[in-house]
């Protein structure tokens, strides 16, 4: 039996894990894509309110200290301690399940100099050591780069890696997959 046209394209949409290519999540809210622009030309940029002037994140509308409705996208600091690091070894994306077949997922939280707190990917290559060996209040620096989905995620360094220039940022999303499509040989 063949599978016609119309077929593979029903499979396709219902059916994520028969795609040839599979993408991180895309889906953000317009708080989201304000973020995704914001950060398109800098390493970091986070919300700041101007009346109280505390950093934001996640990204909200308003301020979660005073309420203030005018939050400013800046170029932030992206120096800060590890709180953890795990390796994520088990996702519902179809994009991390591909990866975890070869080695678990590391990510990181981390309280940022600024004082906020965020969840990024780790890039266990810059410590030399696995996610579960770095101990917790190891400085890092966090980054934001664009993923193969074209919205911006946060990457974690270890503190005092040059990020100075996007081809030192790329580099490093590319070595840990972010910028490439998880691949199925036998995919639709």
């Amino acid at each position: 039996m063949s599978i016609t046209a119309s077929m593979r394209a029903r499979l396709k949409l219902s059916r994520p894990s028969l795609r040839r290519n599979a993408r991180p999540p895309k889906q953000r809210t317009h708080v989201g894509g304000d973020f995704n622009a914001a950060n398109l030309p800098v390493a970091l940029s986070l919300q700041h309110c101007t009346a109280c002037q505390r950093v934001q994140y996640p990204p909200r509308e308003i301020c979660c200290e005073c309420l203030g409705g005018v939050l400013q996208w800046r170029e932030t600091s992206g120096s800060g301690q590890l709180i953890a690091a795990i390796e994520l070894h088990h996702s519902l994306w179809e994009f991390f399940k591909r990866r975890l077949k070869h080695r678990p997922w590391p990510i990181a939280n981390i309280r940022l100099d600024c004082d906020v707190s965020v969840i990024a990917h780790l890039d266990v290559d810059s410590f030399g050591q696995g996610a579960s060996e770095i101990a917790a209040g190891t400085a890092v620096c966090v980054f934001s780069h664009t993923d193969c989905s074209n919205n911006a995620v946060l990457i974690a360094v270890k503190g005092g890696t040059d990020i100075t220039h996007p081809a030192e940022r790329k580099a490093i999303a590319d070595r840990i997959g972010l910028t490439r499509v998880a691949l199925r040989e036998d995919g639709i």
